[in-house]
């Protein structure tokens, strides 16, 4: 059979995988019963499984019938701590306060469809897959772990896509270049001295070293960074003070970083120490900042893989396939296998106004056009039997 007959034969398998999953969602770190799920499906198609002391997750070998390269297929498995809004769903989340509302629960279910192709082909594959299956991807940074471990090792080119509600079913993107940023995160605390508030001479007031502060760090984005290189400073906590008449003599600021290059990055974290820092010692405060480089920006520098993706898309969905999408600043730890071997990401249309489905990404009213389904599992698979086949 072909593989658009097999991703047609399996489509009842991938909707009604999908939806066991998205009924029993697990928070990042906690996939365990995911991980069992995944692994059950993977053994009963002869698959071996390799599996990581301290974390969930796991990796599928799939050994073709003829020497050759390894590729590596990969799908996230968390999900997130919101409320489903609606209950009337046949498949709603059955555990409170946990929801699927990024759709990995679609990638895991394409990924085990395209395990199930993929093992009907086995004897035509030139190489080996593997089939990623990645814990806490929206923790960001613990697809690491993976790369720790040694997943990684002898994989010549990984693959990656997002099932996105900015995009119609049947389309897709996959470019050249910066796609999504990094995840920084930075915390200041400033250290003053405590005064009674009608005596704020004697005191050192650490609110308004804040406030002079966070001020001070939108000159980054606004005059200090490069207005070439698009970057985005949030401060999204403020904490400091015990009561009204108080000068407060601790707070502490935390907020977020998003960029596209990590030289801008490593600038921009300097910056903000001595913004901090000189922002408090005007009113004879000290500051101190922990700068925390999360998930690295998604880029893709790998032509070849983007053409190749590019064209399988089309393969399934068509010509008119491929539609243009800007650069945006949520973040994707898959960056980090980007530093290990030849990568390409890109996204799989799941938007359907006709049927009502267009909610974002993270909302408690998210769901996808389960049409989506198959067209991702024909990609996995054929993307990874081009790559083997084709000297790219």
């Amino acid at each position: 059979m072909s593989i658009h007959d097999l991703a047609l034969k399996y489509e009842p398998y991938v909707i009604a995988t999908r939806r066991t999953i998205h009924e029993h969602p697990e928070l990042g770190l906690k996939e365990v019963e995911t991980t069992k799920l995944i692994i059950r499906e993977l053994e009963s198609l002869g698959i071996e499984v390799q599996t990581f002391d301290g974390i969930t997750g796991c990796v599928g070998i799939i050994r073709g019938g003829k020497p050759g390269r390894t590729v590596m297929l990969r799908a996230d498995i968390d999900a997130l701590p919101m409320d489903e809004a609606d209950k009337t769903k046949s498949y709603c989340s059955k555990v409170p306060g946990v929801m699927h509302a990024c759709g990995h629960d679609c990638h895991t279910a394409m990924l085990l469809g395209a395990a199930h192709v993929l093992a009907e082909k086995k004897d035509e594959l030139c190489g080996t897959v593997k089939l990623l299956f990645q814990m806490a991807e929206e923790i960001a940074k613990y697809s690491e772990e993976y790369v720790k471990r040694g997943a990684l090792r002898d994989v010549d080119a990984i693959f990656g896509m997002h099932i996105w509600n900015n995009l119609n079913v049947g389309e897709i993107n996959f470019e050249y270049g910066e796609r999504m940023a990094c995840s920084d995160k930075f915390t200041i605390t400033i250290r003053g001295e405590a005064a009674h508030g009608s005596t704020p001479h004697l005191g050192k007031d650490a609110i308004a070293a804040a406030a002079n502060c966070i001020m001070n760090l939108q000159m980054i984005p606004g005059r200090i960074n490069n207005a070439q290189q698009s970057m985005v400073l949030t401060v999204g906590m403020v904490n400091g003070g015990t009561k009204n008449n108080i000068i407060a003599d601790h707070v502490e600021i935390v907020g977020g970083v998003r960029a596209f290059d990590n030289d801008q990055r490593k600038f921009v974290a300097e910056r903000i120490e001595k913004i901090a820092k000189e922002s408090a010692a005007v009113l004879g405060c000290e500051a101190e900042c922990d700068y925390f480089f999360g998930c690295s920006p998604v880029v893709n520098r790998d032509r070849a893989l983007v053409d190749l993706a590019v064209k399988v898309g089309k393969e399934v969905l068509g010509e008119n396939a491929q539609v243009p999408l800007k650069k945006m600043g949520g973040a994707e730890d898959f960056s980090e296998y980007m530093k290990e071997t030849r990568a390409v990401f890109g996204y799989l249309g799941s938007r359907n106004e006709a049927k009502g489905i267009t909610a974002p990404h993270h909302s408690v009213d998210f769901d996808v056009d389960e049409d989506v389904l198959k067209d991702g599992m024909e990609i996995y698979a054929r993307f990874a039997m081009e790559f083997l086949e084709n000297n790219i």
